[in-house]
């Protein structure tokens, strides 16, 4: 399922961004295709673990790139249950509790 204009653009802005500091996310592209931008968040999201993507963002500064901010930015494209995983997993590598 392909999202909204605006979630498309903060993906690709966020790909090229992991790109320009060493990280291809090459998982979660190949996600992409496969079952669109929303569907692959919504199935990262959901995961009850950590994601190594997530974690690579986390470590280089870029959390306001992660597929949790874009849950967070697009609200109306995610449901309820996917937006609280989002809010939960920043919330945690802000305060830099892991319980994942």
């Amino acid at each position: 399922m392909t999202g909204s204009a605006e979630l498309e653009a903060f993906v690709d802005e966020s790909i090229r961004r992991s790109s320009e500091h060493g990280y291809r996310p090459t998982a979660f592209i190949g996600m992409r295709s496969r079952f669109g931008t929303v569907g692959a968040i919504d199935r990262l999201v959901r995961s009850g673990d950590l994601k190594g993507g997530f974690k690579r963002l986390e470590a280089l500064g870029l959390l306001e790139w992660t597929v949790e901010t874009a849950v967070l930015r697009f609200p109306g494209e995610f449901s309820r249950e996917v937006r609280a995983a989002a809010e939960w997993r920043l919330s945690q590598a802000r305060t830099g509790e892991r319980k994942v």
